[in-house]
């Protein structure tokens, strides 16, 4: 039976994802059994993804994760028989994109539906699980990916939104390979944007019309909600 616990250390340059679930705090107040629903397959998602993605115990490249909350830090780690624990590049953007894929597809389709942001970079990173006491547990993160990913997911510039999985284009500064995978990526500023919803490329200026649009609608019914719940209880409704 292949070990598949989190490793007790790791530094290198590897990818770093922040995924959040959006709107988290406002489904606790609204309906908290459909929050813990949502948590609970929050969970139990990244809990099978790391089994899946690490049952061949001859790829050296694992994944991780440490989850909290309704937040998760996703990392990749790798360490071959003479220490070199660098993630490589094209390999180890395939394997992230290919996991936050087919977890955010899994979430989409839960019994709860929810959507998660996420941001992911590459860079330095370090890992340790620290020695534990009773009623404290340590996982000391840091590094430069893990800051960009995390100031990312913050960041308004622009603001992430609902179902997005961005990657900062600086740290990686590389020709991406042409592939079924990698098309489903678009680049705009300082991001490339991932489609992890599409099958096709060609799908994507129509999903983001669809996108805008459906937010837009929101935005209208929820200004025609108020002005027909005000004016109905208003004697003269103003012109």
């Amino acid at each position: 039976m292949p070990n598949r616990e989190l490793m007790s250390k790791y530094e290198g340059n590897t990818y770093v994802g922040y995924l959040d679930i959006s709107g988290f705090k406002q489904m606790m107040s609204d309906n908290r059994k459909k929050a813990e629903g949502v948590l609970d397959a929050f969970y139990s998602t990244i809990y099978d993804s790391i089994h899946r993605a690490n049952s061949d115990d001859s790829n050296l490249v694992k994944f991780n994760a440490i989850v909290i909350s309704d937040c998760a830090v996703l990392f990749l780690s790798r360490q071959d028989n003479i220490g070199r624990n660098d993630v490589d590049k094209i390999e180890g953007l395939s394997i992230i994109l290919e996991i936050v894929k087919n977890m955010n597809r899994i979430f989409i389709s839960h019994r709860y539906p929810f959507m998660t942001t996420c941001s992911i970079s590459y860079g330095y990173f370090h890992y340790e699980n620290r020695r534990e006491i009773r009623y404290l547990r340590k996982n000391c993160i840091r590094g430069q990916a893990y800051m960009d990913a995390f100031s990312d997911s913050e960041s308004n510039e622009p603001r992430m939104q609902p179902g997005e999985c961005r990657i900062l284009k600086k740290p990686l500064n590389i020709a991406l390979p042409e592939n079924q995978l990698f098309s489903l990526l678009k680049a705009k500023g300082k991001h490339y944007y991932f489609y992890w919803m599409l099958q096709d490329e060609r799908n994507i200026s129509s999903y983001e019309l669809s996108y805008k649009k459906t937010k837009e609608n929101m935005y209208d019914n929820l200004i025609r909600l108020i002005q027909d719940s005000w004016s109905t209880n208003q004697p003269n409704r103003l012109s």
